[in-house]
């Protein structure tokens, strides 16, 4: 019998955002192919970890000082060695920068994805942007990404759009239970936001649409599922509006995948962004969207799963929470359009099937130069 390939996963956090999310939905559909992962993250602890353990994918937290760490591309290269690793994956740039000094000094060929190219907005990044392709094979999850790249950078990569699970249908048990879990009654029109609670979402944009939008739609309730720095400036703000009773703070959460049929509306007030796991697996759920139009989400929604408005702005943002809110037929059309879209073109067997297909080629090439 071959040998299974061994993957090693390279994150910050063992956070809910979606890199976390979107490693872990790939443990067992890399499993069905042969292929056995192993995960580690340098930034902080979470759910995450547990989860991907529950699934057979050994996860350590190699904890190292604040800042620019010399020593972590060490510490990763004796991790990879010893776990058995063929290939390195890593997300973003910053695990980029240690991936590649790990990859090299372990001897294993090294996949990367990009999942956004907003953080290229210094000449410094931007210049080890234009490195990548050099030490690693880029992976872009989306072709807004990659025709970015290609213009900025002269480089053109692979792209291997995010996939998600469908699920079945929910049926009204299931809802049910969803909004138990959420704390919302049943006549609140629930719009969910599973996102990092950090500056570059703009929680404070949405939490203020909310509360521009509740003379028109009172039943609006707003959840945030996430945690991180903005938390307590988020709830602040909240209560300085006089909105504390709409707004509910769940924290990071290990169960977004039961919580989401309990939602009435989805949405993503990011001031940037890829192609949002969070949003694929809100659509599979058979919940529309209303996002920013940044990054991939206005060709995601463009065929009728949601609706897009400027980003920073609480006035566009409320006026179509609203109207959603007021429109529950037009929820219920654009939740059955997201389910099949991303059931013919965001799968997370499509997904699985490509990076295994990376990862051979990538160990191909090492052992043919």
């Amino acid at each position: 019998m071959a040998r299974r390939l061994r993957v090693a996963q390279l994150i910050q956090y063992f956070g809910i955002g979606g890199i976390e999310r979107m490693v872990e939905g790939l443990v067992p559909a890399f499993d069905a192919r042969g292929v056995d992962t192993v995960v580690a993250a340098y930034r902080g602890d979470g759910p995450v970890r547990e989860a991907l353990e529950a699934r057979g994918a050994p996860a350590v937290l190699l904890p190292g000082r604040s800042g620019l760490d010399p020593l972590l591309p060490f510490r990763l290269a004796r991790w990879i060695r010893t776990s058995g690793a063929d290939v390195l994956h890593t997300h973003h740039l910053g695990p980029f920068i240690y991936g590649a000094a790990a990859a090299r000094q372990a001897g294993v060929p090294h996949v990367h994805t990009e999942h956004s190219h907003e953080i290229y907005d210094a000449p410094r990044r931007l210049a080890l942007g234009k490195r990548m392709d050099g030490l690693a094979t880029v992976v872009a999850v989306s072709e807004e990404i990659a025709a970015w790249r290609e213009s900025a950078m002269g480089q053109r990569c692979i792209v291997i759009p995010n996939g998600v699970p469908v699920p079945p249908t929910p049926t009204p048990e299931v809802r049910a239970q969803a909004r138990r879990l959420l704390g919302v009654a049943e006549g609140d029109v629930v719009v969910g936001c599973v996102a990092r609670l950090a500056p570059e979402k703009d929680h404070a944009t949405l939490v203020r649409a909310i509360h521009t939008a509740l003379p028109a739609a009172p039943a609006l309730r707003l959840v945030l599922v996430g945690d991180g720095p903005e938390r307590a400036a988020l709830a602040s703000l909240a209560s300085e509006l006089g909105v504390t009773d709409r707004v509910l703070f769940l924290g990071a959460r290990s169960d977004v995948a039961a919580l989401l049929p309990g939602l009435d509306l989805f949405t993503l007030s990011s001031r940037r962004e890829g192609l949002p796991l969070s949003l694929l697996e809100a659509l599979a759920s058979g919940v529309p969207a209303v996002t920013t139009a940044v990054g991939e989400m206005p060709r995601v929604l463009a065929g009728g799963a949601g609706r897009t408005v400027p980003s920073g702005s609480v006035a566009d943002l409320a006026a179509v929470l609203a109207g959603a809110a007021l429109d529950p037929d037009w929820r219920r059309v654009a939740g059955n359009t997201g389910r099949e879209l991303v059931r013919t073109r965001y799968s997370m067997d499509a997904m699985a099937d490509a990076y295994v297909h990376s990862y051979r080629a990538a160990l191909h090439r090492r052992r043919a130069a």
